[in-house]
């Protein structure tokens, strides 16, 4: 789907935000796209979408470079930025009329669903909707285009808490066998039990890339009174810790499911990457 082989990406006068970076995104994936403020997941997003050159290297989709932005590629891939620009005076299905002209696998029964979940009107003027009904617009419109890569970036910036709800419920189950998302956020509990693989991205590296699945077989994410002396990471609060054990060697899927935020600052802090790829190495080797 998108492939990723040695990008490197700079601004004029600035640090690497993307540094012989390589990954592999495979069809039928959400993924989760984390990082600090600044570590370059917007850039990344735009770098997939082929708004942007990369300095070296390349970034492709079905063999095609992204940045040379041909109709085939750009007729199966969305791009929600995070901050939405809308025309003046064009309403709400005047304004989808744009994208089902150019999608050819635009859904509209599915656009009038959204916009009914969302309780955006079909009538109202784009321009005068809530910065947060436009966002909402944007997501129900790149879910009905019917792309194959829809990438989203920042997407529950600006959502109430039920908005927040609406977006994961309709999201959940909803990706096609041949469809890609990346969300890039750092609002990390947004996407909990969302996401089904997660990206790490600091200095320019990609620090983890992995199925969450996986992770859930290889440690156990945890809370007690006292972390354990083995445990991989610990962050102590008030009522005792949270941890990430390794887990028992031949036991799989006694974990739970993974604690993105206590992941996040894993990686982050360098004690779960190397672990992590140690323990693929040696299950490959």
């Amino acid at each position: 789907m998108i492939s990723v082989k040695k990008l490197s990406f700079s601004y004029p006068k600035k640090p690497w935000l993307c540094e012989e970076m390589d990954l592999e995104l495979s069809e039928g994936k959400i993924i989760g796209l984390l990082g600090l403020n600044g570590a370059g997941k917007s850039t990344l997003m735009r770098l997939m979408a082929g708004l942007l050159k990369p300095v070296s290297g390349e970034v492709s989709f079905e063999g095609g470079a992204t940045f040379d932005r041909s109709i085939p590629f750009l007729n199966q891939m969305i791009f929600v930025p995070e901050k939405v620009s809308v025309p003046e005076f064009l309403k709400v299905k005047e304004y989808s009329s744009v994208y089902q002209d150019f999608y050819s696998g635009f859904d509209l029964d599915r656009f009038e669903k959204l916009l009914s979940e969302f309780q955006i009107i079909g009538n109202q003027r784009v321009s005068n909707l809530s910065y947060g009904q436009q966002k909402k617009l944007q997501i129900a419109i790149g879910l009905s285009t019917g792309a194959k890569l829809l990438l989203f970036d920042e997407p529950t910036n600006g959502l109430d808490i039920p908005s927040k709800s609406t977006f994961r419920r309709v999201l959940s189950g909803s990706l096609q066998e041949d469809q890609t998302m990346v969300i890039s956020t750092h609002q990390v509990k947004d996407i909990e039990n969302l996401v089904d693989q997660i990206i790490v991205l600091d200095e320019g590296k990609v620090k983890l890339h992995a199925d969450l699945e996986e992770l859930e077989n290889q440690f156990v994410f945890s809370q007690g009174p006292q972390a354990p002396d083995q445990a991989v990471f610990v962050e102590s609060h008030l009522l005792g810790a949270q941890y990430i054990v390794k887990q028992p060697y031949g036991e799989r899927n006694s974990g739970g499911s993974p604690d993105l935020e206590l992941l996040f600052n894993a990686v982050i802090a360098g004690k779960l990457a190397g672990e992590f790829l140690s323990t693929q190495n040696q299950a490959t080797s």
